[in-house]
């Protein structure tokens, strides 16, 4: 259950029946319009990492893996003051 101040409540209604749809409808399609991608993002991450740690061997290093594709990262430079290597 999601509650709202009144005034934002007032004016989903409005919305809602202007459109003839419900005010339920009308925040499941924002929530999907401003989260849906970032949720598949964290549901394919996830399916990643499970495949990874049930077959360990099937992963590359970053160096193999950017030698197969004949790239390279680019080089990482030491913040001002760092004494990190």
């Amino acid at each position: 259950m999601v509650y709202l101040p009144e005034e934002l409540h007032e004016g989903l209604r409005q919305i809602a029946f202007e459109h003839r749809t419900s005010i339920a409808d009308l925040i499941r399609r924002a929530v999907q319009s401003s989260y849906g991608e970032t949720i598949e993002d964290i549901r394919d991450a996830e399916a990643e990492l499970a495949s990874y740690l049930r077959d360990r061997a099937a992963a590359v290093t970053l160096d193999d893996f950017l030698a197969r594709h004949g790239t390279s990262a680019p080089r990482r430079t030491r913040a001002k003051g760092s004494t990190r290597p």
